[in-house]
C-alpha cells in the first residue's frame, strides 16, 4: 500500500494542466504558436490556441508567433494574450506574379532516408536554399513527401532571408502556412503565387517545420515502451549530398548546416 502510496504521488506530481493562447485584441485562439525553453521548441499550440505544460514546473516559457509580440511566462495561469504586430511596410511598389512562363528547379522525391522528430526534441526546423539567378523571380509551388501513419498530420512552411554571411536570416512569414498531409508516403503541392515571394540575387531559404503537437505523435507499438515512447510526424525526405551544402537546421538556438544532407523539395518558379 505504501508503496502505491509513493508511486501514485509521483504520478500526480507530473500531472499537466491545458492552457490556451488568445489575441489579446480579438480575443481569438492563436494557433500553432512555438512554446520555447532556454533553447529550443518543445511544443506548438494546437489549432485552437491550446498546449499542456508540467503542473509545478516553475522554469519561464517564451511564446512566439508569426504576427505577434514574443512573450515570456513564469506562471501557468490560462490564457496567455499575445499583442498583435503591426506591419510597418516600406513604401514601394509591390509587385506581384505574371505566371506565365514558370519553370521547374527541383523536383521533389521520395529518395533517401525520411527523418522524424524525437520526443526529446533537438531541432523541428529545416531549409533550403533557392538562389534567385534566373529570369523568374517568384515562387510559384512547393512540394515535397512525407510519410505519415494516419491522416492530417500537420506541417508548417517558413522562409527566410539570406543574410550577409549566407545563413538563414529574418523569417518572412506574415502569416502561418499548415499543410494537411496524407496518409503513407505522399506528396504534397502547395500554391504560392498568391502570396508574391520574390526572389533577390541571393535567394531565400525555404523550409518546413515540425508542429509538436498531439495530433502529429506516432507512439511505440512495443508493449515494453515507456509513455514517452513515441516521435512526431511526418517523416521528410533527405538526399546524402556533400556537395550541396543547402539545408540547414536550427539547433541550439543556431543555424546549423547539414553537412552531407539536402532537404528533398521540389521548387517551381515564375515570372
Amino acid at each position: 500500500m505504501k508503496n502505491l502510496l509513493l508511486l501514485l504521488l509521483a504520478f500526480s506530481s507530473f500531472g499537466q494542466t491545458k492552457i490556451q493562447i488568445l489575441d489579446s485584441v480579438t480575443r481569438q485562439p492563436v494557433s500553432y504558436a512555438n512554446i520555447w525553453n532556454e533553447k529550443q521548441i518543445i511544443r506548438n499550440s494546437d489549432s485552437l490556441g491550446n498546449f499542456e505544460v508540467v503542473i509545478g514546473d516553475k522554469k519561464p516559457l517564451k511564446i512566439t508567433a508569426i504576427g505577434y509580440e514574443e512573450k515570456e511566462i513564469r506562471s501557468h495561469q490560462s490564457p496567455i494574450l499575445l499583442k498583435p504586430v503591426s506591419y510597418q511596410l516600406p513604401e514601394v511598389v509591390i509587385r506581384k506574379p505574371k505566371n506565365t512562363n514558370p519553370i521547374v528547379v527541383t523536383k521533389a522525391s521520395r529518395n533517401g532516408q525520411a527523418f522524424f522528430v524525437q520526443y526529446d526534441v533537438k531541432s523541428v526546423c529545416v531549409v533550403k536554399l533557392i538562389k534567385g539567378d534566373t529570369k523568374q523571380k517568384f515562387l510559384k509551388s512547393l512540394a515535397f513527401f512525407t510519410q505519415t501513419s494516419a491522416r492530417n498530420r500537420k506541417i508548417a512552411l517558413i522562409f527566410y532571408s539570406v543574410n550577409a554571411k549566407g545563413v538563414p536570416g529574418e523569417l518572412l512569414n506574415t502569416e502561418t502556412v499548415v499543410c494537411n498531409l496524407k496518409k503513407g508516403t505522399k506528396e504534397t503541392r502547395v500554391d504560392l503565387v498568391d502570396y508574391a515571394i520574390e526572389l533577390p540575387k541571393e535567394g531565400v531559404y525555404v523550409g518546413l517545420q515540425h508542429l509538436l503537437i498531439e495530433d502529429n505523435k506516432m507512439y511505440s507499438h512495443d508493449k515494453n515502451a515507456t509513455p514517452l515512447s513515441y516521435f512526431y510526424e511526418p517523416g521528410l525526405y533527405f538526399s546524402e549530398d556533400s556537395d550541396s551544402k543547402d539545408s540547414w537546421c536550427f539547433y541550439d538556438e543556431k543555424w546549423k548546416l547539414y553537412p552531407t544532407r539536402s532537404l528533398n523539395l521540389g521548387v517551381e518558379l515564375t515570372d
